[in-house]
């Protein structure tokens, strides 16, 4: 029987790549790497989605497909590690195991295999791993006491990692993103010494030096983010710049979007710019608040409870729908006034969001 089965899967592999040469099209790259997902082989499944998206940029269903299949990998060789680990404990699968928790964004889990690993003997990246689990919570969630133990956890790092930049750097980081420029300049002083004459970081020194006279405490600001449930950057109070292109490709895909008939609103947002196309003024501002709470809220409730990072939330409600796509790259979201999304919306604001992470990727 297992003859039978290697025998279908290898005619359906060649069949598959027989109609990718006659036809290269997104379904025929999709369908060869599915067949290839069917066997296990979720490396190459990605490669094939990757070969497709080089002349199919952006193509919705191959940037899904490529996305699972990563997270495919990960958690085939998260369960490799694992079973390693329990066998052969030692620093080098540790730290790959955890590297794979934080990219899957199941935070709770790295910070845990940072404990085991410390009380097995390890001691700086295992301290290294902790501090950058729990910043992450931090920036999900905003909890005050998560800042202060993430800055507790750094301290312990640099005292571990002798003149090792990195946990300077996440500090500064989560410094600057909470608007507490005394501390920054601070920090930057503490780089410099390790870096005398760098121009960046001395550029970066004047400018916070500019801002610290206004800037609040670091433990004001832990709390004044905690209260308000927003960075500065981020902050309501500032005015969402509507209409304001982040990225240029982005502007004509949100006007196509919005275009179709059930659309109401089409927006996408990075940092404290927003762009929204159906609405217009303090309407336009209003959907755009609420888009952003709704990723703020849900990244928060997802890492609580041990999901990992948000894929998408999807409301529906009598009077219409709205889907929202988390990432990194920024958030992308559309409302509908159809109770049920209708089809062809979903694909067409992957295309949008799934395009930004690229952008993002290609251009640190």
């Amino acid at each position: 029987m297992k003859f039978l089965d290697r025998w279908m899967a290898r005619t359906r592999l060649r069949n598959a790549r027989t109609a990718l040469a006659r036809d290269a099209s997104a379904e025929n790259f999709a369908a060869l790497a599915l067949e290839h997902a069917r066997i296990e082989d979720y490396a190459q499944a990605e490669r094939v989605c990757a070969e497709g998206l080089a002349s199919l940029a952006s193509h919705p269903e191959l940037l899904r497909l490529r996305s699972r299949m990563r997270a495919l990998q990960l958690e085939d060789r998260a369960r490799s590690l694992s079973s390693e680990l329990r066998e052969s404990p030692r620093p080098g699968l540790f730290r790959e195991l955890a590297e794979i928790y934080l990219e899957c964004g199941r935070l709770e889990r790295a910070e845990e295999l940072a404990q085991q690993w410390l009380a097995s003997g390890g001691s700086g990246e295992a301290q290294w791993i902790r501090a950058r689990a729990r910043v992450a919570r931090y920036f999900a969630d905003r909890r005050r006491e998560d800042g202060r133990e993430a800055l507790e956890l750094l301290a312990r790092c640099e005292q571990a990692l002798a003149r090792d930049e990195r946990p300077l750097r996440l500090r500064l980081d989560l410094a600057c993103r909470v608007g507490a420029w005394s501390e920054s300049r601070r920090i930057v002083a503490q780089l410099l010494e390790l870096r005398p004459g760098d121009p960046a970081l001395e550029a970066r020194y004047r400018t916070y030096t500019a801002l610290a006279e206004a800037g609040p405490t670091l433990e004001a600001a832990l709390r004044e983010v905690e209260r308000s449930g927003n960075f500065p950057e981020e902050s309501p109070h500032e005015r969402v710049s509507v209409g304001v292109s982040a990225s240029r490709p982005v502007r004509p895909q949100l006007q196509q979007l919005a275009a179709q008939p059930s659309v109401q609103v089409a927006v996408f947002e990075r940092g404290a710019t927003a762009l929204v196309q159906g609405p217009a003024g303090a309407t336009a501002e209003r959907c755009a608040r609420a888009v952003r709470e709704v990723a703020v809220r849900s990244r928060a409730a997802a890492r609580r409870m041990g999901l990992g990072g948000v894929v998408e939330v999807e409301l529906e409600g009598a009077s219409g729908s709205l889907l929202v796509l988390p990432h990194e790259a920024g958030v992308a979201a559309v409302q509908s006034s159809a109770a049920q999304l209708p089809e062809g919306l979903r694909p067409a604001l992957l295309a949008i969001a799934h395009a930004q992470v690229e952008a993002a990727e290609s251009h640190p």
